[in-house]
């Protein structure tokens, strides 16, 4: 009679779904979309699933996506998260990988892109500190940055590259105290996206006009002809405006240190590719 009428006051009645005699959820559980109200889910849809021990996670629980992939896979021990994970993109790649211990990630971890080339590995010592090689890569499989840690301080040589795989910039860290960066120039074309993303609509409206144009800002610029620039006189965009974005035109884009990365063709508010740097563009 007890375990039937905490049944019903859930909302549901399960076999599986159980509760001890003080009332506490115990085994094997399945949470149901009418359970958990996560948005997206059926109400017979799988959100998770896994054991309780007196109301307590235990064991390994499995989350799902709202298509019914799997999301996620985590160990508990007493209600937190310990040992090993996974959690998952919604298209089955594996999205992240690690280990818990006390609160902390210990060991090996690693991230990918939704295609599965990997996006960042480190390490992670008993204290949750990084302890040797940490490195990131670009969604096209190019290193970005690769640099190595003594308990979680940055030591020895850090390099920077662009998504071509030329050499941005490095620095040489002590006790985690950073140099002044070494920059590098450019040796070969700018990495050229082979499945560049289709934008409907050219960018909004960016910098300001010089005073001989009318010293407009981007919010205030007008359809026709404009070239605006930014706080350090960079050009930034070059061409005609329609409804507060560029529709024909150049979008000049740079790299955190005022250096000029690529430029952006648009034709009638769509993405065209890639312009060719001149040397009438400034850097």
């Amino acid at each position: 009679m007890f375990m039937g009428f905490m049944f019903f006051s859930e909302g549901r009645v399960s076999a599986q779904n159980a509760y001890d005699a003080d009332g506490k959820k115990t085994g094997p559980w399945i949470i149901t979309g009418d359970i958990s109200r996560q948005k997206g889910f059926d109400d017979a849809a799988k959100v998770e699933e896994g054991e309780y021990k007196k109301s307590r996670k235990v064991g390994v629980w499995i989350k799902y996506w709202p298509n019914g992939e799997k999301k996620a896979e985590v160990f508990y021990d007493r209600g937190r998260p310990a040992g090993d994970y996974k959690s998952f993109y919604e298209n089955g790649q594996l999205e992240e990988s690690g280990s818990m211990k006390a609160g902390n990630l210990v060991g090996e971890f690693a991230m990918y892109y939704p295609d599965g080339t990997p996006k960042q590995k480190k390490t992670f010592n008993e204290l949750g500190e990084t302890e040797g090689l940490v490195t990131f890569w670009f969604e096209n499989g190019q290193k970005e940055l690769e640099f190595k840690t003594i308990s979680g301080k940055e030591t020895g040589k850090a390099e920077w590259f662009y998504e071509n795989g030329d050499k941005k910039k490095e620095k040489t860290f002590s006790d985690g105290v950073a140099s002044e960066p070494v920059l590098f120039e450019r040796k070969n074309p700018p990495y050229k996206d082979p499945n560049p993303p289709v934008v409907e609509k050219g960018p909004k409206a960016k910098g300001d006009e010089n005073s001989a144009q009318g010293g407009k800002n981007g919010s205030q610029i007008v359809d026709g002809y404009h070239k605006t620039y930014d706080k350090a006189g960079n050009i930034l965009m070059d061409g005609e405006f329609s409804g507060g974005r560029l529709n024909d035109g150049r979008h000049y884009i740079y790299d955190e240190f005022g250096l000029l990365d690529h430029i952006e063709v648009f034709k009638k508010g769509v993405f065209a590719g890639n312009g060719v740097i001149g040397s009438k563009d400034k850097y």
